[in-house]
């Protein structure tokens, strides 16, 4: 893409669209990367995204980088911005991402990226256009997969280091109050929500799993409400999951978990385990070859974290549960995923999380709903990526 002006020298401009609690997560990571400079914040009006600065103390906070507030419009036409992140409303991600990649610029668009993959699909398509014709790159967020401890461990996959993936096991135990889903009339309906703990709890640690193990085939789910009032969405699911390589898994996620307890997620394998909780390593075992060649575990394996199989985790003191583990709070997993957009962007080359990869992650989510809802096992489709 060519601009005919630009931002600070060497620097790529950035324009968020969305003036919610995100769209902070979004100025943090941007602010850390220093190939980046955010250029503006965009909303519906001018004065709603100006409003959004003066409410967070932004307004006064950028005397030698001045943020701009801006219009849909502004951002998509603003020489300076080359690249568009969308932190809306859920329903609007796919025809806002279709009008960035339209005005030619590059786009990050926040999880989920609908809350239906038939009604994304145009957007995979554009997004493949816009690649091929103008060398654009559009992603998805997916912060985690950019975690150190999400590398590591996918490192030692790709290297067979797991031997034959067996199982693994996805949790997301969280709580919110009965406030949370009463703060507005969006939250808990599935024509705005679009679901419930998994879609907008348990989506990233689902779609790490996904990433580790590969292609689901099937899945079988159940679903309740059981400690909330007045909403449409569940409050706590499980699901099995069966990957084309005969991996199982179990997926759980639940808003009804208090105080809330880190996601995490186990791995594991004929010759390697591993956990990940709320990003961080806290388990690897890895068999190594004796040194007689038979293969045989010599026990020089490695442990790592401060918890291990036996180990026992700190209590994480929670004054507010709802906030102990909201995104919003720690912007260095986005702060990753921007510097390598970043880096990818100017390399060309493509990125860890597309949105076909964000489709095929919304299209198991969308199975599992379906599964709850009959109570039958449903095949999922062949993965677009």
């Amino acid at each position: 893409m060519t601009e005919s002006a630009s931002a600070a020298p060497g620097r790529r401009g950035v324009a968020i669209i969305g003036a919610g609690a995100i769209a902070l997560t979004h100025i943090r990571a941007v602010r850390a990367v220093p190939s980046l400079e955010l250029v503006g914040v965009a909303a519906r009006t001018r004065d709603s995204a100006a409003r959004f600065l003066r409410d967070n103390g932004l307004d006064s906070d950028w005397a030698i980088e001045p943020v701009a507030a801006m219009t849909i419009d502004d951002a998509l036409s603003d020489p300076r911005v080359g690249l568009v992140a969308i932190a809306t409303p859920t329903g609007t991600h796919v025809e806002l991402g279709m009008r960035a990649l339209e005005a030619g610029r590059h786009v990050l668009i926040e999880k989920p990226v609908d809350i239906d993959p038939h009604r994304a699909r145009p957007l995979v398509e554009t997004a493949a256009r816009a690649a091929a014709q103008h060398g654009l790159v559009a992603a998805a967020v997916s912060q985690q997969r950019y975690s150190p401890a999400a590398d590591r461990v996918r490192a030692h996959l790709d290297d067979g280091g797991f031997g034959a993936l067996t199982s693994a096991v996805a949790s997301v135990g969280w709580w919110r109050s009965q406030r949370y889903y009463d703060s507005a009339e969006w939250r808990g309906t599935w024509a705005q929500d679009g679901g419930g703990a998994l879609m907008n709890q348990g989506i990233h640690t689902l779609d790490l799993l996904l990433w580790m193990l590969g292609p689901a085939r099937r899945v079988t789910a159940r679903s309740a409400v059981l400690a909330h009032e007045r909403i449409e969405v569940e409050d706590t699911l499980t699901a099995l999951v069966e990957f084309e390589s005969g991996a199982l898994a179990t997926v759980h996620a639940t808003t009804a978990a208090y105080p809330g307890l880190a996601a995490r997620l186990q791995i594991m394998g004929t010759r390697g385990s591993a956990v990940i909780e709320h990003g961080d390593l806290r388990y690897l075992h890895l068999a190594r070859t004796s040194d007689d060649g038979s293969g045989r575990d010599n026990g020089n394996a490695a442990d790592v974290g401060d918890m291990g199989l036996h180990g026992t985790a700190n209590q994480i003191d929670a004054p507010d549960p709802e906030l102990s583990r909201d995104a919003t709070v720690d912007a260095s997993g986005h702060a990753r995923q921007y510097t390598a957009l970043a880096d990818d962007i100017r390399l060309g080359r493509r990125h860890r999380v597309t949105i076909a990869d964000a489709v095929d992650t919304l299209t198991v989510i969308d199975a599992i709903y379906r599964s709850a809802a009959t109570g039958l096992p449903v095949d999922i489709p062949r993965p677009l990526t």
